[in-house]
């Protein structure tokens, strides 16, 4: 995990997040949410490495064939 510290990278990080959340939002809405939110808003960037998890019987299935 990394806290985002640049402004444009917490942006454009926050900008696409609210349009996954909110798409039917117009844009000036989503920016006035975000700069009302924006002073504490804090932003963290999670990389994964490695994900563990059951195969679907279906995917173990075509992979056999």
């Amino acid at each position: 995990m990394r806290i985002l510290e640049e402004e444009a990278e917490k942006r454009s990080a926050i900008e696409k997040l609210a349009l996954k959340y909110v798409p039917d939002s117009t844009q000036e809405a989503r920016g006035q949410e975000i700069q009302r939110e924006w002073k504490p808003l804090c932003v963290l960037e999670m990389t994964i490495d490695h994900i563990t998890g059951k195969e679907a019987i279906e995917l173990a299935r075509e992979r056999k064939t």
